[in-house]
């Protein structure tokens, strides 16, 4: 699968980086990932250790923390300075707030690790839930980390995660912004079966965002991620360009006076199969001696 394809890896690197920096999740960060823990709602589930992928930006820790209690959460994330923001944001939860809610933990809050999404220092089979928010579809190359989510899992594991889809910043393109090409929700679904997940549920949710005024919109779509094309223009932007884009932002201003701009969201779990295969994509076959079956 190469859905992000156009996207420099070294730009990619470092935007994320960017944004994992920030003091807290945006605002969009945090709505998808209410979403997803609402879909884990229906799931009868019991992670005994549950793995954040690329977490630096997460406000989820907390809240799958108190879901799962018992469970091992490890954030992990390839920024140390942006891991070590996230202990520090989370940090009066670990010294009390669960216990004043009622909640009791037989492990701290979370460890924190730092790791390549698609290189996770744990052997194979050894989580039980993966998380992955707003991260894929910033991957210029989103099979490897796939993969990876497949080879850590263990039998009967789950993987969550949400992305942009196809259709985000739809407005904003017919305006003439070279934005990356964001995944399609069916080549998700289908690089999750090629990498040996099994029952794959991909599904997509639209929203309108609207804004007041373009400064605040060009500002906050810029927190989501910046330009990581690999034929993006180098040199610095003058603030006529900054201007000529806020007069191109009253043209999408609705009859309510707001600017409004859509955002496709797609959401997606699978299981891991309970037979595991073998690197090759072979099933192992076990002989029972006659007698002891």
């Amino acid at each position: 699968m190469n859905v992000t394809s156009g996207l420099d890896p070294a730009a990619a690197r470092l935007q994320a980086r960017r944004r994992a920096r920030t003091l807290a999740p945006h605002f969009l960060q945090q709505a998808v990932e209410r979403g997803l823990l609402e879909r884990l709602d229906p799931m009868r589930i019991a992670p005994r250790r549950v793995l954040l992928a690329e977490a630096a930006r997460s406000g989820a820790l907390l809240a799958l923390a108190q879901r799962f209690a018992g469970a091992e959460v490890i954030a992990t994330d390839h920024d140390p300075a942006a891991l070590a923001a996230l202990a520090a944001r989370v940090a009066p939860a670990r010294s009390g707030l669960l216990a004043r809610l009622g909640i009791v933990r037989s492990r701290p809050l979370a460890n924190f690790l730092v790791a390549e999404p698609a290189r996770l220092p744990f052997a194979a089979g050894s989580a039980d839930l993966v998380w992955s928010v707003l991260n894929l579809h910033a991957d210029p190359e989103p099979d490897p980390q796939i993969a990876e989510w497949r080879r850590v899992l263990a039998p009967g594991g789950l993987v969550a995660f949400a992305c942009l889809g196809v259709d985000t910043l739809a407005e904003l393109r017919t305006l003439g912004a070279r934005i990356q090409r964001f995944p399609d929700m069916h080549d998700l679904g289908d690089a999750l079966v090629r990498k040996g997940f099994a029952e794959p549920v991909v599904d997509t949710e639209r929203v309108s965002i609207t804004w007041r005024d373009g400064r605040t919109l060009l500002d906050e779509v810029r927190q989501w991620g910046g330009n990581a094309l690999a034929d993006r223009f180098r040199g610095l932007l003058t603030p006529r360009h900054r201007q000529e884009w806020l007069r191109a932002l009253e043209g999408l201003r609705g009859s309510d006076g707001l600017i409004r701009v859509s955002v496709e969201l797609i959401y997606g779990h699978a299981w891991c199969p309970p037979e595991r295969r073998l690197p090759d994509g072979l099933t192992p076959i076990r002989v029972i001696p006659r007698g002891k079956r």
